[in-house]
C-alpha cells in the first residue's frame, strides 16, 4: 500500500495510502447549514471566516484496513479529512471556535487541517458523540479538542501503520492522544482526553509564567518583584512535570 509523503500538503502528516485521497470541494452552505436554524450567529461566524473547504481525504476500512466501529455514543464508518481555509486577520479565538463548529457539523470524528494566508497549517481534532437531542442525529457533542501547529509534530508520528489499528475509533483516539503531544506522548498508557487536559494545563502554565516576568520586570519595588519571582519559580516547576506528564515515560499521571 503506498503512503503519501510528508511533503504533500498536510495530510502527508497522516501517511495517507493513495486510495484514501481525494479532492472533493465542501460549500459554505453545507458547513453552515447545520446551524442556520438553531444558531444563525454561528452559521454567519462560519460564512464570513472560511475562504474554502475541501475533503482531501477519507480513511475507510477498505482503504486503510482497520474495522469499523459502532457503540451507543457513535458510529465510526468512516474519517473525512478536511483541509479548511480561513479569512486573512481572523483571530485565534475565531480560529478555533469555527474549528470546534465544524467538528460539530458532522456525526462523526473528522479531521481537520485548517490555515490562514501566511500563516502555518494547525491539525485540529476533536472528541465527539452523536448529539442525543438533534432528531436527525447529524450532529455531534465536542467532549474534547485540540489545535496543534503541524510544523511542531515529530515527524512521521501520525502515520496510520503506528497508530492503534483495533478499530476507527480507537485510530482516532490514538491520533488524538499523540497529535495532543506533539507525536511524543508519554506512553501508551496516557488517554486522549487527559492529554488534551495536559496540553491546555502546559499552555495556561506558559502564559502565567510569561505575565509574571512580565510583571516582575516592572514591580516597583523589590517585595513585590521577590514575590512575583517566586510565583515564577514555583510555576516553572508545574511546567516541568507537566511536560513530564505529556511527553516523559519516566512520569505517572498523577496530576499536578
Amino acid at each position: 500500500m503506498t503512503s503519501v509523503s510528508p511533503d504533500h500538503g498536510g495530510i502527508g502528516l497522516l501517511g495517507l495510502p493513495e486510495a484514501a485521497l481525494q479532492r472533493q470541494r465542501v460549500t459554505k452552505k453545507m458547513l453552515a447549514g447545520q446551524f442556520e436554524e438553531r444558531s444563525p450567529a454561528d452559521a454567519r461566524l462560519i460564512t464570513k471566516s472560511v475562504s474554502s473547504a475541501w475533503v482531501v481525504g477519507m480513511l475507510r476500512p477498505a482503504t486503510i484496513r482497520v474495522p469499523v466501529h459502532k457503540d451507543a455514543e457513535r458510529d465510526v464508518t468512516d474519517i473525512p479529512i478536511l483541509e479548511v481555509s480561513l479569512a486573512d486577520r481572523t483571530t485565534d479565538g475565531t480560529r478555533t471556535r469555527v474549528t470546534e463548529l465544524i467538528h460539530r457539523s458532522m456525526a462523526r470524528p473528522v479531521v481537520v487541517l485548517v490555515s490562514v494566508p501566511g500563516g502555518n497549517m494547525t491539525l485540529s481534532l476533536a472528541l465527539s458523540r452523536v448529539n442525543r437531542t438533534d432528531p436527525a442525529r447529524s450532529t455531534s457533542v465536542i467532549e474534547g479538542h485540540v489545535m496543534v501547529p503541524t510544523d511542531r509534530i515529530e515527524e512521521g508520528s501520525l502515520y496510520l501503520d503506528r497508530l492503534d489499528r483495533t478499530d476507527m475509533w480507537a485510530l482516532y483516539l490514538d491520533l488524538v492522544r499523540t497529535a495532543a503531544a506533539d507525536g511524543r506522548p508519554a506512553s501508551t498508557a496516557l488517554q486522549a482526553s487527559e492529554a488534551i487536559k495536559m496540553r491546555r494545563q502546559l499552555s495556561d502554565l506558559e502564559i502565567e509564567l510569561a505575565a509574571l516576568i512580565r510583571d516582575a520586570k516592572k514591580a516597583k519595588n523589590q517585595q513585590q518583584r521577590i514575590d512575583l519571582n517566586m510565583r515564577a519559580r514555583t510555576t516553572r516547576v508545574r511546567i516541568e512535570h507537566t511536560r513530564g506528564v505529556l511527553y516523559s515515560p519516566d512520569y505517572g499521571h498523577d496530576g499536578i
